[in-house]
């Protein structure tokens, strides 16, 4: 939350003070998962365009189906009732570490320090620095091209994984 002051006159033309109370939109607010990354920063959200961040419950877009298949917000939010990992007496727990060094999805690395920056800071101040990180375009990029070097490497290792059941 963030107080916004406006000074200046009333309709009487005396001096005075108007307060704004500035949250965050819903739009930013969805793009903090639970389990530590920043949506604001993914390639279904940047490029395929077809999500709109963790906490959107639009029911259009993909997050329903990533909702379905992610441990994390099952144990997180929907078993718990939390917004965040961190949040949790077992902060990190073994999915959390899991899912942070996993070697097919790279780009998870940071989530276990998103979500102690997060637990420090909150929430709003975290997104607002994400914003600023991911604002460098080159660095973005990269970070894409890495989300797309996991997606490719998954789906080589699902190829090699039914292959190698079959085979026997």
């Amino acid at each position: 939350m963030k107080l916004i002051f406006r000074f200046g006159q009333n309709f009487l033309g005396q001096p005075s003070i108007t307060v704004f109370v500035k949250n965050l939109s819903l739009a930013e607010d969805k793009l903090a998962a639970p389990c530590g990354l920043y949506c604001g920063a993914c390639i279904d959200y940047l490029v395929y365009k077809s999500c709109h961040g963790c906490g959107c419950e639009c029911g259009k877009c993909d997050t329903l189906e990533h909702h379905k298949q992610c441990d994390i917000y099952k144990c997180c939010v929907e078993q718990r009732g939390l917004k965040a990992c961190s949040e949790c007496k077992d902060f990190p727990c073994s999915l959390l570490i899991q899912f942070c060094y996993n070697p097919v999805w790279l780009h998870h690395s940071p989530v276990i320090e998103n979500l102690r920056r997060r637990k420090t800071i909150g929430t709003e101040k975290w997104l607002k620095e994400q914003k600023k990180i991911w604002e460098n375009k080159w660095y973005l990029r990269k970070w894409l091209w890495l989300q797309k070097e996991c997606e490719d490497r998954l789906k080589e290792s699902s190829n090699e994984t039914k292959a190698f059941y079959f085979e026997k």
